[in-house]
């Protein structure tokens, strides 16, 4: 699997809340850093609870880069009558699972 292959693995896992889709294409010491907060989320358990509590949304990627095992996706993320934000994502691999997330937005509205 390709790092944009796994990066879009994970959002189209989030998408559908399936946490263990996601936890699949993770590494078991991955770290997820939560924005606006102190706070990371660890191990493939992480990635899991991460599916569990983001709300339901639509995403639309409007930008793609890899960058040897570094993917950046950028896009519109709209969770239905509770917001919209312009919103970065980006995917650090190694050996085909992830590693690291980091995500960020600012409002779109």
């Amino acid at each position: 699997m390709t790092p944009l292959e796994a990066a879009k693995t994970f959002m189209d896992a989030l998408a559908a809340k399936d946490p263990e889709r996601a936890a699949g294409v993770c590494a078991d010491e991955v770290v997820i850093e939560l924005p606006g907060a102190d706070n990371e989320l660890k191990g493939k358990e992480g990635a899991r609870q991460l599916m569990r509590m983001a709300p339901p949304f639509q995403r639309i990627v409007r930008d793609e880069k890899v960058m040897g095992g570094t993917v950046v996706l950028r896009g519109l993320t709209r969770a239905p009558g509770q917001f919209a934000n312009y919103s970065t994502w980006t995917f650090e691999t190694e050996n085909d699972l992830i590693t690291r997330v980091v995500f960020g937005w600012r409002p779109a509205n």
